[in-house]
Parts: C-alpha cells; sequence; structure tokens
C-alpha cells in the first residue's frame, strides 16, 4: 500500500496570500478614489469664485454656467468621497492596518467631533449658493457677495480640517517607534513631512478640478454647443490643472525629502514594486504636463481631454499605491510582521 501524503498548509497558506494581496489592491483603488472626490471636493467651491467673478466682471454667462455646474458637482463629489472615505476604513479594518488605528488614537477627540457639523456646513454653504447663483440675470449685489463668501467658507473648512487630519494620522503611523500618548495636533500640523504631503494635496486639488472642467467641455460638445465656448471651457480646464501639476513634481521633491529613510529607499530602488509604481507615477505626471500643455494652448480635441483624465487617474493610482508599499516597508522594519506585498516577491 502507497503511504498517505501527508497534509500540508501551503495552500492555505498561498489561499491567504491571495486575499491579503487583493485586499491591499483593493485598498490602494478605493483609498486613490476617495482622494480623487475629496479633491474636487476641496478645490471645485474656489474655482466657483473666479468663474464667478468672470461671470459678473465681463458678463461671461459660459463661465457662470460653469461654475454653477462645479459647484453641484462639487456636492456630488463630497457624497462619493465620503462613502468612499467609509470604504477605506473598512478595508483598513480588514487588512488590519494596527499602524493607523494606533496613530489615530493620539489624535484629539474634538477633532473627530467636528468633523460632522464642518460637513453639514459645506453642504449648507454649497446649496446656498445655488440657490444664489441661479442664472446671470439674479447676479445681483444682494446675491453675488453672499454666495462668494459662502463659498469660501465651505473650500476652507473642508480643505483646512480633513486633508491635515488624515495626513497626521498618516504620518504618524509610520512613526512606530514613538511614545504612543496623546498627540499635540497643532505641533503636529507644523511637522515638516506634514506641512509636505497637505501642499501636495492641495495642488493635486485643483490639477483633478482642472480635469473637470474639461469633462463640462465634453459635455456642451455632445450638446451641440458652438465649438467656441467647448473650446473655452476645455482651456479654462487645461490652465486650471496645468500649473499645479508642474508644481506638484517641485513640491514632490520636498515630500520625498520629508519622508522616513526607509520609506524613501523603498521608492528609490529598494523596493521594486514601490519602485516601479513610483516611475510610472512620474512618467504620468510628464506625459500628462504635455497633454495639459497643449489643451491649455487650444488643442482641445476629444481624444486629449480623455487622454488628461487617463493619465490623472494613473498617477494617483500609482502614486498611492508606491506610497503604501513603502509604508508597509518602513513599519515592517520596526515590527516582526512583514508587509502583505512582500512575499510575492520573495522566495517561499
Amino acid at each position: 500500500m502507497r503511504p498517505r501524503p501527508r497534509p500540508t498548509t501551503r495552500g492555505a497558506n498561498a489561499n491567504t496570500l491571495e486575499g491579503a494581496l487583493l485586499l491591499d489592491t483593493l485598498l490602494v483603488l478605493v483609498l486613490a478614489a476617495h482622494l480623487l472626490a475629496a479633491n474636487i471636493a476641496g478645490a471645485a467651491p474656489l474655482a466657483c469664485l473666479w468663474l464667478d467673478w468672470r461671470e459678473v466682471g465681463r458678463g461671461d454667462a459660459l463661465a457662470g454656467e460653469l461654475g454653477r455646474y462645479l459647484a453641484r458637482q462639487s456636492l456630488v463629489w463630497l457624497s462619493i468621497g465620503i462613502a468612499l472615505g467609509a470604504a477605506t476604513l473598512a478595508l483598513v479594518w480588514l487588512v488590519d492596518w494596527q499602524p493607523f488605528y494606533e496613530a489615530a488614537r493620539r489624535i484629539p477627540a474634538s477633532r473627530y467631533w467636528w468633523a460632522g457639523p464642518e460637513l453639514a456646513v459645506y453642504y449648507g454653504c454649497m446649496w446656498g449658493c445655488l440657490r444664489l447663483w441661479k442664472t446671470p440675470a439674479e447676479s445681483t449685489r444682494w446675491r453675488v457677495w453672499p454666495r462668494r463668501v459662502l463659498v469660501l467658507v465651505a473650500a476652507t473648512n473642508l480643505m483646512y480640517h480633513f486633508p491635515l487630519l488624515f495626513t497626521v494620522i498618516d504620518v504618524y503611523s509610520r512613526r512606530v517607534g514613538e511614545a504612543a500618548g496623546p498627540l499635540d495636533f497643532r505641533a503636529a500640523i507644523l511637522d515638516p513631512e506634514v506641512v509636505s504631503q497637505v501642499l501636495h494635496h492641495l495642488l493635486a486639488s485643483f490639477a483633478a478640478v482642472g480635469i473637470v472642467m474639461m469633462a463640462f467641455a465634453m459635455r456642451i460638445e455632445r450638446a451641440g454647443r458652438p465649438a467656441g465656448d467647448v473650446r473655452r471651457a476645455a482651456s479654462w480646464g487645461g490652465r486650471v490643472a496645468l500649473v499645479p501639476t508642474a508644481l506638484q513634481l517641485l513640491v514632490g521633491l520636498y515630500v520625498l525629502v520629508e519622508l522616513p529613510e526607509r520609506s524613501r529607499a523603498s521608492l528609490l530602488g529598494d523596493d521594486a514594486l514601490a519602485s516601479i509604481l513610483f516611475g510610472l507615477s512620474l512618467v504620468g505626471a510628464i506625459m500628462l504636463l504635455h497633454r495639459l500643455a497643449g489643451v491649455a494652448t487650444g488643442d482641445v480635441e476629444r481624444r486629449n481631454l480623455i487622454a488628461c483624465a487617463a493619465l490623472t487617474l494613473l498617477v494617483v493610482v500609482s502614486m498611492v499605491g508606491a506610497r503604501h508599499r513603502a509604508q508597509r516597508d518602513v513599519v515592517a522594519a520596526r515590527q516582526t510582521h512583514r508587509p502583505v506585498f512582500a512575499s510575492v516577491f520573495e522566495n517561499p
């Protein structure tokens, strides 16, 4: 009789690894989508200010139409961002990313309690803006200044609270060896690593809004609007996105310098996957700059606009993936567990 083969856990381990890898990949994709939605919701009201001024000051009806479109989109994308943010937190819990919870527990509770009211203020301000900004004929003085104040409050309220809060959690989740006591939040927001990443986020917000403005141009093109209107709307979007995207390359160097040494080393060659994703994001950003420059100067063909949107998505996803991989590496160096992705590139 032939001996019965001994049971092995190799298949079970492989299944566990595949499940963990799938969760990590899903986390990167959902987080990237959440960041894009939050970017649009944060910067769109500020673009509305400029478009409102252009409509009232220069009598540009197209600018007003685009401004109202962005105001509506800001509400839509904030709602999407909240849903994706909840999904991101659920995935963080599923992958058992303990450093996130450890850092989150160090944040003063008041920062969390104010999150709900600040979101309510944003919704209320943008709804009020739309009520006061219906048609060019209704742009009387008693309507213009209140709606401008409302969009300014909405944008600054959102962009001040949430990027700072989650950037602080992200940065301090990598500092596993530090004391686990309560965190001085005001001091933390002045941390150079936090400042660099918040600046990068703010620039990304305006770049994302530029893409939404291009989507508006494609929308009115489908509606049969004059080619001149399509060209102007798309060019505005290209200009709004071009400068922040160029500045992101410079601020990105600042972010890279302020990263922990191990994270920086992972992005620059110590880790194959992180380096590939980081390089892909840089190549995508350079290609995006080329496309945006064309749109800003009048090359508003539909394929060029779609290419800008696709490259923006590529840059965001690859950068989020690179940062996530590098973050796992730096935490794994200080803890006993290895990164989930590590076993994919190591011998069993």
